[in-house]
C-alpha cells in the first residue's frame, strides 16, 4: 500500500519500505498535489497547472516525465495506486494520505487521533502556490479541530485542558489577536484558573455561533 504523509514532513511509503524523494522537485509536487485532490484529473488540466509557462504540448510531454519518473521511485509494489491514463491522472482510492485520514477520523467523533495526524505544518517546504493555499486551509481545519476537542473539555470539566487547547487554537488563528482579545478579555492581572476558564467559554460559545 502507498501511504504519504503531507504533515511533519513529506514523506512517501510502499508496504512499509521509504520512498521519499531527497528532492521537492515537480515529481515531487505533482504526487503532493495528487494526495490532497482525490479521485482523478484532466491530464491538460494537471500540465497547466504545473508548466504554465510553456505551450500545451510542452506541458504535457512535462507531466508525462514527471509520471515516469513518479512510478520509477515508488516502485512495482505500488502498482495501480498511481491512475494515469489517456485523458486523466490521478492516485487510487487505496491510498493512504494523513490529512485525509485525519478528516475521516474526525467524523467520525475520535477527535484525539484526527488531531495526532493533523497536528503540525502542512508540506512543510513546498512553495508552490497551491502549497501555501492548502497550508492555510490546514491550519483553519486543525484550529477549528483544536477548537472542537477545547469544547469538548471545557464540558467534561477540564479547564486547564480546555485553555491549553483554545490557546493552540489561537495561535493558528489568522486573526489571533481578536482570539486572544476574546480569551482574556476584561480580566484584571493575575488572572485565575477561573478567569481564563471564563474566557475560553465565552470564546468557544462565540466562535459555534459563528459556524
Amino acid at each position: 500500500m502507498l501511504r504519504i504523509h503531507a504533515v511533519g514532513g513529506f514523506r512517501v511509503e510502499v508496504d512499509g519500505r521509504e520512498r521519499t524523494s531527497p528532492a521537492l522537485d515537480r515529481a515531487t509536487s505533482l504526487l503532493a498535489w495528487l494526495a490532497l485532490n482525490p479521485g482523478t484529473h484532466r491530464r491538460s488540466a494537471v500540465a497547466a497547472r504545473f508548466w504554465p509557462e510553456v505551450l500545451d504540448e510542452s506541458a504535457r510531454a512535462s507531466l508525462r516525465s514527471a509520471l515516469w519518473s513518479l512510478r520509477r521511485r515508488l516502485g512495482e509494489d505500488a502498482n495501480g495506486a498511481l491512475i494515469a491514463t489517456r485523458d486523466r491522472v490521478g492516485l487510487s482510492d487505496e491510498v493512504w494520505v494523513d490529512v485525509a485520514e485525519a478528516e475521516r477520523l474526525r467524523s467520525d467523533g475520535r477527535l484525539e487521533e484526527a488531531l495526532a495526524l493533523a497536528d503540525g505544518e502542512l508540506l512543510s517546504g513546498f512553495e508552490d502556490e497551491w502549497a501555501y493555499e492548502a497550508r492555510d486551509e490546514h491550519r483553519t481545519k486543525t484550529a477549528a479541530l483544536l477548537e472542537e476537542l477545547a469544547a469538548q473539555a471545557d464540558g467534561e470539566g477540564e479547564a486547564r485542558r480546555a485553555i491549553e487547547l483554545s490557546r493552540r487554537a489561537a495561535a493558528l488563528e489568522p486573526l489571533s489577536e481578536e482570539v486572544h482579545r476574546a480569551l482574556f478579555a476584561a480580566s484584571p492581572k493575575p488572572r485565575t484558573l477561573t478567569e481564563l476558564k471564563e474566557g475560553v467559554r465565552r470564546y468557544i460559545k462565540r466562535r459555534h455561533a459563528s459556524r
